[in-house]
């Protein structure tokens, strides 16, 4: 009879086994639904792209800044085109770079750059336009340099025209940047002084007069007839006020 009664617990622990681990795997599956629904920090968004051109502008402009920070002419160099026109980042102190004087002007500029220490910081997201082979670049650029024992700091809102070359590299063919904060202020031009040795010139009071020829007879002057103004047609309106919301537009 005891034999029986034992054969007889087996299936009732069995089915409680069974029961258990049925609980056990509902109870995992639960803490997993959690652990996937708990809330992550999202990640930066970068600058979005709707076209691989966008893409490898975008990775040219990332690269830039730390080009300009080391100051490598020749790497430089290669960033531009030969007939670049540029207003250099420091352009408070640096005048810009015309058509054809990259070469002979570069050399100085990132020795001034070098000289005050210039840090440079491109700030997400940038505003990217690619059409053909040519590209704009709207972005904010964070500056700060030392100079006379001073640190400056300067935000810029930049412009940068690329276009790509016969081998589809880019390269900067316009950038200039306007100061975006109060505390950026460009020096005053200052009015070129006479020099030492240049004295007034007193006025004549009489008139020169060459021997042989007639003396000069005042004539009284014909009378001037009042001009007509001319039919220029309808009057067009004048252009409206550029967007400032739009940043800094191309200067060349």
């Amino acid at each position: 009879m005891g034999r029986a009664m034992m054969g007889a617990g087996r299936p009732r622990i069995a089915a409680m086994g069974r029961v258990l681990l049925v609980v056990a795997l509902m109870a995992l599956a639960v803490l997993a639904g959690c652990a996937g629904t708990a809330k992550k920090k999202p990640a930066p968004k970068p600058t979005g792209f709707s076209s691989a051109d966008e893409k490898s502008v975008h990775e040219f402009m990332t690269r830039y800044p730390n080009a300009v920070m080391r100051g490598d002419v020749q790497e430089l160099m290669r960033l531009y085109t030969n007939d670049a026109k540029i207003v250099p980042l420091l352009g408070g102190v640096i005048r810009p770079i015309r058509a054809g004087e990259m070469k002979k002007r570069l050399p100085g500029v990132v020795a001034e750059e070098r000289r005050v220490g210039l840090r440079v910081v491109f700030h997400e997201p940038m505003h990217i336009e690619v059409k053909g082979e040519r590209a704009s670049v709207r972005l904010v650029a964070s500056l700060s340099w030392k100079d006379k024992g001073k640190e400056h700091k300067a935000n810029l809102n930049c412009f940068f025209g690329l276009i790509q070359d016969e081998h589809y590299i880019w390269r900067i063919k316009e950038a200039h940047g306007e100061p975006v904060k109060q505390d950026f202020v460009l020096p005053r031009k200052k009015k070129p002084l006479p020099p030492r040795d240049a004295k007034p010139r007193r006025p004549r009071t009489k008139p020169i007069v060459i021997k042989g020829e007639p003396e000069n007879v005042a004539r009284p002057a014909p009378p001037q007839e009042t001009p007509v103004p001319e039919d220029t047609g309808p009057q067009v309106p004048p252009a409206p006020a550029p967007d400032v919301d739009k940043g800094p537009q191309p200067l060349f």
